[in-house]
């Protein structure tokens, strides 16, 4: 069994609630102006932990977090397979916990105001117990992330638990505190920061993903290795095939997915609010929204859009002479390997463009793209021009590293 927590971060178990103090108040000239300093302190952390098997009725921890075992709003992703969720219904009905189940459709097209709506009606129906019985969420990480943000905003705030059932969501969008919604051709516009429960991780949700959502999951991966750890890309490189296989229970499978989860809590516990904005964990999530929402024949999920992304910022970065030819040909022929799509969607430049602009303003006006530096390390640049950015697609077109 393996144990992640964030305790040594501001972040701790049982969010506290804020402690709010009237300092002093002085008064400022005749008209006795008041002033009040509000300082609050909010302890909080996770815990993110393997437990497995999570369903065996026997092991009550899906049930222990809570102050009332009685019931308990599932929320289920319909990409789980009917075997899973037959599991699902047998763990809380054998330990006799009302459970009140709401399937949503896993994918980007679920998170948007009308599903959120639904599920935010269904929990009101229910008539979810604020702060005692919190909602347990099984899925990718489409459906994490709106479940998630329906939590974060019912009655100001509810609490939740956190169930990856896809390689993604397992070593990315599952383990961290941001969830939200689309709004218009932008990913994610509308959301929050808010700490889970706790994460419980089950490799036995993975043996049943698709070839694709394989590869999508592959995809984070790739991005953290290129970012911070070349020795992730090595391991992804030689255990390829055995990854195909979903052979989960393999030792060097193990490592490679927890290693990637400790890169990615390396990165974001020190900075989870974001407030360094120049991030390593943003390569790959430059251009890839306008891969991934693009409205034409050729429909990518996030990690397959994201490695998409990471070559073609390796791309720049070579044609900047930072990163050498041959790095840059490894990461393209890895990325073959993991079965990840290496032809770019026929979108206009200038609509990929039009993401760099988007970035830029969810970046506090600078770019601060990430492209790797070398395998394993990221630099950030702010001075790419629409020129180049066209200069690389049609470099990367040509698929010199095949030759």
């Amino acid at each position: 069994m393996n144990n992640y927590n964030i305790l040594s971060t501001p972040l701790s178990l049982a969010a506290k609630d804020a402690e709010c103090r009237r300092p002093e108040s002085h008064c400022v000239n005749d008209h006795q102006k008041q002033k009040w300093t509000v300082s609050i302190h909010l302890d909080r952390a996770y815990e993110i932990r393997c437990v497995e098997p999570l369903l065996e009725p026997s092991n009550t921890t899906l049930i222990d977090i809570g102050e009332s075992r009685a019931r308990r709003f599932i929320v289920l992703d319909d990409g789980i397979p009917d075997c899973f969720i037959e599991q699902i219904k047998l763990y809380f009905s054998s330990n006799h916990v009302m459970a009140e189940y709401f399937t949503l459709r896993g994918g980007e097209s679920c998170k948007n105001f009308a599903t959120l709506q639904n599920l935010i009606d269904a929990l009101n129906v229910f008539g979810l117990n604020r702060k005692i019985e919190p909602i347990i969420i099984f899925g990718g990480g489409a459906v994490l992330d709106l479940a998630a943000f329906a939590a974060s905003i019912y009655r100001r705030g509810v609490p939740f638990i956190r169930v990856p059932t896809t390689l993604l969501s397992f070593v990315d969008a599952g383990i961290g505190i941001k969830n939200g919604i689309n709004f218009g051709d932008t990913k994610n516009l509308i959301g929050s920061f808010t700490t889970p429960l706790a994460v419980f991780l089950d490799r036995t949700f993975l043996s049943s993903l698709s070839k694709q959502e394989m590869a999508s999951g592959f995809g984070e991966i790739l991005k953290i290795a290129v970012a911070c750890d070349e020795n992730i890309l090595d391991a992804l490189e030689a255990n390829a095939a055995k990854f195909q296989a979903k052979h989960f229970s393999d030792e060097e499978i193990g490592r490679i997915l927890f290693h990637s989860i400790d890169h990615m809590l390396t990165e974001l516990c020190p900075n989870i609010y974001e407030n360094n904005m120049n991030r390593a964990l943003d390569l790959g999530h430059t251009f890839s929204q306008v891969f991934e929402l693009n409205l034409g024949e050729l429909i990518l999920r996030h990690g397959e859009a994201v490695a998409l992304d990471i070559n073609l910022s390796a791309m720049i970065s070579m044609h900047r002479g930072i990163l050498s030819q041959n790095e840059t040909h490894r990461i393209a022929r890895i990325t073959e390997l993991l079965g990840l799509p290496m032809t770019v969607p026929n979108v206009a430049p200038q609509r990929i463009w039009d993401s760099v602009v988007e970035r830029t303003h969810h970046r506090g006006g600078q770019q601060r793209i990430p492209i790797p530096e070398r395998l394993g390390k990221c630099l950030f640049i702010n001075d790419l021009t629409y020129e180049e950015l066209v200069h690389a697609l049609e470099k990367f077109a040509h698929k010199t590293w095949r030759d």
